[in-house]
């Protein structure tokens, strides 16, 4: 067996020492030789050694000499394997991250596997099959949306969003937390965003507030954020009000009416001191389904992120598809509300939520992702039994959660944020089949669903329940 050799482009980038690490981590898995050798900018490597060239045209000059392909989108890259060498190209940083993984998944999964009675092989025991493949995201923000509390690592959470090419992060927080700008720099090396997300009069009893009067609250909103979040280095906020409910008027104000009226005030305050800020208004369409007309003035710079919008993949059971066809009808109006100004985000569910029945608020800020080893394993046990209900129902009605994904995709052109609700469900310790499942569909939204399925499965690091 050749010993293998990774030539990488960037020293420094993060992102790219990201791509170095999670190479290395699919080797070992193979090679069981450690440790993986790395060289840094030397394209003159001898052919002894089975060679990994990675990076992109700008930072690799072997790549740059060799390369045969032209790349064209954010994320994008090209694997390349010929002679015993491979190339793994990206159009940018995030792309040369997302190849190295896709060449495990992509390729040397299907190497591993015979299909005869041998079943399976070590691909490294011999020369590497010649191949040339590339892809990209087809949606453009893939994430997952969190409560904070119940991320207990959140460097081992991220790394497994970064398994399933995931890019950003939306982290609910009562208070800010401690360790959140290093949370938010770690995430940075990994091609993962994050979104703040604090109240704007969410969690109020909207039956003792006056929310025709909401907009008396927008000044000391903007003052948390310029005191709290503004020097967290978030890459935006996320914010809630005062829409989780399911009737449409509280008090003889109608709530799409009211809650336009306000956002729309409070976010002016913020563009004009903060003109570039990413907002995301996460919005439950069951208070407002009926009353849209109001919706279409939300401000066209801020994302509306909807949630509750229906049947599966909006609702919590992966069971509960009964009204598929209109929740698949509601999203296409939701998509296209704003006309060519919508700026479409989604929360959708179906995995691990929180228990509400024990749930109690924090009066004080916590460090994430700050856990001990027995706290995470009774965590795993507890999570199990859950996970296999909701593995046994994706594996059933996965094509509606393809469905709706395609759909999202097609009507956006894959201009959109689309967020898994994935809390309490030990993502830090293992990458459950149904997540890994879906965060596929949301990079290929033209592909097979019977074959993305079993090529999920294969992959190594996925866990059933």
């Amino acid at each position: 067996m050749k010993t293998n050799m990774i030539i990488y482009g960037e020293r420094q980038n993060g992102i790219q020492k990201k791509a170095v690490e999670t190479l290395t981590e699919f080797l070992l898995d193979y090679t069981l030789k450690y440790p993986i050798c790395t060289r840094y900018g030397d394209d003159t490597v001898s052919d002894t050694y089975r060679r990994f060239y990675i990076g992109t045209r700008q930072n690799n000059s072997y790549i740059n000499k060799h390369s045969q392909t032209v790349l064209s989108y954010p994320e994008e890259y090209a694997v390349s394997v010929s002679d015993d060498t491979v190339i793994i190209e990206g159009y940018d940083d995030a792309g040369v991250l997302y190849g190295c993984i896709d060449f495990f998944d992509k390729y040397i999964v299907k190497q591993e596997y015979t299909h005869d009675d041998r079943y399976l092989i070590n691909p490294f025991d011999d020369k590497l099959p010649d191949t040339c493949f590339s892809s990209h995201p087809d949606i453009k923000e893939r994430g997952i949306w969190t409560w904070g509390h119940v991320i207990y690592d959140f460097r081992a959470f991220i790394d497994n969003m970064v398994k399933c090419k995931l890019n950003t992060l939306i982290v609910w927080n009562d208070r800010v937390p401690e360790n959140a700008a290093e949370m938010a720099e770690y995430a940075h090396s990994c091609n993962v965003k994050i979104i703040w997300g604090f109240s704007w009069l969410w969690g109020v009893d909207c039956s003792k507030v006056d929310i025709g009067n909401a907009k008396s609250h927008s000044y000391e909103i903007l003052q948390k954020y310029e005191k709290e979040y503004s020097v967290l280095g978030g890459d935006g906020i996320y914010f809630q009000s005062f829409t989780e409910l399911k009737e449409d008027t509280v008090n003889g104000h109608i709530i799409a009416e009211a809650v336009t009226d306000f956002v729309n005030h409070t976010a002016a305050m913020f563009y004009e001191k903060y003109p570039t800020l990413e907002l995301l208004f996460g919005l439950h369409a069951s208070s407002v389904k009926n009353k849209l007309s109001y919706l279409k003035q939300v401000d066209p710079r801020i994302r509306i992120v909807w949630e509750d919008a229906g049947a599966f993949p909006f609702s919590y059971f992966p069971a509960d598809t009964a009204s598929f066809d209109q929740t698949m009808a509601l999203t296409r109006e939701l998509a296209l509300l704003r006309a060519e100004s919508e700026r479409f985000g989604a929360v959708t569910k179906g995995f691990t939520k929180l228990d509400w029945s024990s749930f109690e608020h924090t009066d004080g800020s916590i460090h994430v992702g700050v856990s001990s080893k027995r706290m995470k394993e009774d965590r795993v046990l507890k999570k199990r039994t859950i996970w296999r209900y909701i593995q046994a129902y994706w594996l059933v009605n996965a094509d509606k959660a393809y469905e709706a994904v395609r759909l999202m995709c097609a009507l956006t052109g894959g201009d959109a944020l689309i967020t898994a609700l994935v809390e309490d469900g030990m993502l830090e310790e293992s990458i459950m089949y149904p997540v890994a499942l879906y965060s596929q569909m949301m990079w290929d939204t033209r592909g097979d669903i019977k074959e993305m399925m079993s090529e999920v499965a294969l992959r190594r690091y996925i866990e059933f329940a």
